[in-house]
């Protein structure tokens, strides 16, 4: 089933990391880290996939806009419970990255499903309290924010990794005729 390699366990491990950090900055950031959070994990899921995969570029250009989207469906949807905010914007983030995915993996249709349930898991707990923050004001130390930013990046950016290792993993179907 997952017969993972050295390379993917690096390559696991560098997106585990990368997703923590740029969490942890985010979280550092505070407002503008939420903000930001799109570009910052763009480039970091970007450098960590740069020598796994050849479309490191299009991904991190995939997660920017969908990243963008997806605060949008956040932002508009404040009123709705949580994991429904969530995962509607994972949704949103998931279709984006799924494009990248197209042509390179057999089951890329299946990546905003992959996405809702890894965001659901690793950062549904956390957006409530990041919402309030942005609106009300910290109610915590600096420190706080990033050991729960970096976290969620930690537990999200597991999952994730493991995941887009298994969806590299299965080639396309050749399609007939061609």
């Amino acid at each position: 089933m997952l017969n993972l390699t050295r390379a993917d366990w690096l390559f696991c491990l560098r997106w585990m990391l990368a997703t923590a950090i740029a969490l942890g900055l985010c979280g550092l950031l505070s407002g503008l880290g939420f903000l930001g959070g799109p570009v910052i994990l763009a480039i970091a899921q970007g450098l960590a996939l740069e020598r796994y995969w050849t479309r490191s570029i299009p991904w991190g250009v995939a997660t920017v806009i969908g990243g963008y989207l997806a605060l949008g469906v956040i932002v508009v949807g404040f009123a709705l419970p949580p994991p429904l905010s969530v995962a509607l914007s994972s949704a949103v983030l998931g279709v984006a990255q799924a494009l990248v995915l197209r042509g390179t993996s057999r089951f890329w249709q299946w990546w905003p499903l992959v996405t809702i349930v890894v965001l659901l898991l690793s950062v549904s707990w956390f957006v409530p309290m990041a919402m309030d923050e942005v609106i009300y004001g910290s109610q915590r130390p600096p420190w706080q924010w990033v050991a729960l930013a970096g976290l969620t990046g930690i537990i999200g950016g597991a999952l994730k990794g493991l995941a887009l290792t298994w969806f590299l993993k299965q080639t396309p179907r050749l399609e007939k005729g061609h």
